[in-house]
């Protein structure tokens, strides 16, 4: 079969970038849930404008017109609550402040027309909240948050009242954040109130259950303790990693991908150990296919054996071209390759792609995606397009110029081609 693809490369034997990992910019799935729906639903109310191209800001979840609703709830908990006193000053205090800034602020207001004591307070709160999903009158979603950073504060020295008032609040949003600085200062103690929490009929407190001991949560404050000695989380993901809920399995699956950058073998030795317990489990695959997203990423080789993957040298990229190698802001970079399996034997094959993209240095920073899969014969030739979206996002900053596209291969970097970006 012949090729006249601008580009036709053979491969050069490297391994994927080391420095391929877990982007920073990465948002905890609370904002997520933000930034991709509106439904009043969950946001209990928040105006979540959203544009083709661009996304109102995060911190306008507590806008001033968003904190008097907060406020107004809180009030309807605790008619002694002053609004006058909530509001002085508080649209000109939030204007400069960004997201997190706005939310502790906001949970200052409210906690100082609250009474003081934390088994007065917090019962306060809790009353706030949404009842159920019909509740359109109580507090939910990013509503909450102020209130779960007040218990953050006020409730370390008030562990069962802080511990009850957490579980009624990642009902209706999560407690994630709020709840690290109980396991920092209170480890072992709040551990084993997670253990009875596995076992919650709530699925939202099993989530909080992993989601709030990971160590390397986006936003989050780290824990670096329970990163270095695994073994104080391992006993909850135990409990859960066969949850029926796959909301829950999906933070477990986080949770090891956290582990995977610092103890990569332990947990495949805890994936080959669960799949040997439950084989037929039908969640397990995508729980341990998300748990290893940055080994794979990275092409590390037990990674890619328990998942199925042959090796990178069994492969020739025959061909492969940028068919846009112009892109303009908001459109998109198509590209396509082919790739043959040299073996002689069946080969499971990994395709994700690298976009290099240019710095305000002029140096280029790796960012891999998730391409696509699938099963080649003997000698079976595999063609593919694709298009990658150029989109202004919230956690990148765009520059004019050169940018690169590297595909990957069951781990292995082959060349990159170039493209042009204007803005």
């Amino acid at each position: 079969m012949a090729f006249m693809w601008r580009s036709c490369v053979s491969r050069t034997g490297t391994r994927a970038d080391p420095y391929a990992r877990h982007p920073a910019g990465t948002r905890p799935n609370c904002v997520r849930r933000y930034e991709h729906s509106t439904r009043r639903a969950r946001s209990g109310g928040i105006r979540t404008r959203k544009s083709p191209v661009t996304m109102e800001p995060f911190k306008n979840a507590f806008s001033y017109q968003n904190a008097c609703i907060i406020a107004e709830r809180v009030r309807a908990a605790y008619p002694a609550f002053s609004m006058p006193a909530f509001r002085k000053g508080l649209e000109k205090e939030l204007e400069p402040l960004e997201l997190k800034d706005r939310m502790r602020l906001l949970g200052r207001r409210v906690e100082a027309g609250l009474p003081p004591h934390p088994a007065e307070m917090f019962p306060i709160l809790v009353q706030a909240l949404a009842k159920n999903g019909d509740d359109r009158k109580g507090l939910r979603g990013f509503q909450v948050w102020p209130l779960t950073d007040i218990v953050a504060r006020a409730g370390l020295g008030h562990f069962d009242e802080s511990m009850a008032a957490l579980r009624e609040m990642t009902r209706c949003f999560t407690a994630e954040f709020a709840i690290r600085p109980f396991l920092r200062e209170h480890r072992q103690r709040t551990l084993k109130q997670m253990k009875r929490w596995t076992k919650d009929p709530d699925e939202h407190v099993r989530r909080l259950v992993s989601e709030g001991t990971r160590p390397l949560l986006p936003w989050g404050e780290r824990l670096p303790d329970l990163l270095a000695d695994p073994g104080h989380a391992m006993p909850l993901l135990e409990a859960l990693h066969r949850d029926k809920s796959d909301y829950v399995r999906l933070s477990v699956s986080n949770h090891l991908n956290d582990f995977s950058k610092h103890h990569p073998e332990l947990v495949l030795d805890t994936l080959r150990k669960w799949q040997g317990h439950a084989p037929a489990h039908p969640g397990f695959e995508k729980l341990s296919r998300h748990a290893c997203r940055t080994l794979l990423k990275q092409g590390h080789p037990g990674a890619l054996a328990f998942h199925g993957y042959g090796t990178a040298g069994d492969l020739e990229l025959v061909a492969f071209s940028v068919e846009s190698p112009v892109v303009k802001m908001g459109g998109h970079l198509e590209y396509r390759l082919a790739v043959r399996n040299t073996s002689r034997a069946p080969l499971r094959v990994l395709f994700d792609y690298a976009v290099l993209h240019r710095k305000a240095n002029g140096t280029l920073s790796p960012k891999v995606f998730k391409g696509r899969k699938r099963d080649l014969a003997p000698g079976e030739l595999w063609e593919i397009e694709g298009r990658h979206p150029i989109r202004p996002i919230t956690t990148r900053a765009y520059h004019a110029g050169l940018h690169r596209l590297e595909p990957r291969l069951n781990g292995g970097s082959f060349p990159a081609l170039d493209f042009l970006l204007e803005l």
